[in-house]
């Protein structure tokens, strides 16, 4: 329910996005399995280390959207060669507020922002139809991919020193 004002919280916005997003899909469309942690809404298709996103971001005012390839680095350079390649189309279909990036050292991107002030029904809409044609344009390419590729392993995490490593590390900074 939104506030007085009509602003969202962020989880109210995630779901009315969400909802909207798929409602505005056909009906034959592949349905995603969908994974929630607090304010991320992730969609994929077989591999979970590559997925759709949606997150707002209230402290920094910001919503992104996106395809994350966050598994295995030379995974994900084969995933962000596959969408540049097909960079010319799948621009035409989305337009040029997206951008197509080197996350962090692993991940990578293709994924634009939203600026707001407030997160509201409207700027859900907005963010809605843009994920609608976002999974429209990419489906396909994503499933194709799946299968060429099998599923990725999701990058491991390095494990956090312990509590004498981390003491080692300090005296030998000293």
């Amino acid at each position: 329910m939104p506030n007085r004002d009509g602003t969202l919280k962020a989880r109210e916005f995630l779901f009315a996005t969400e909802d909207m997003a798929l409602a505005g899909l056909p009906k034959s469309f592949p349905q995603p399995e969908r994974r929630v942690m607090w304010t991320i809404l992730q969609f994929h298709y077989g591999d979970p280390s590559v997925h759709f996103e949606l997150q707002p971001q209230v402290s920094r005012g910001r919503v992104e959207l996106g395809l994350h390839f966050e598994g295995l680095l030379e995974n994900n350079e084969r995933w962000a060669q596959r969408v540049a390649d097909n960079a010319v189309p799948i621009a035409g279909a989305l337009g040029p507020d997206w951008e197509l990036e080197e996350w962090t050292a692993s991940w990578r991107r293709l994924h634009r922002v939203y600026s707001f002030g407030k997160l509201t029904r409207g700027l859900a809409s907005d963010v809605a139809a843009d994920f609608t044609l976002l999974m429209m344009t990419l489906q396909s390419l994503v499933a194709d991919g799946v299968a060429e590729f099998g599923p990725s392993k999701p990058q491991a995490a390095r494990a956090a020193p312990s509590r004498s490593e981390r003491w080692h590390r300090k005296r030998a900074r000293r």
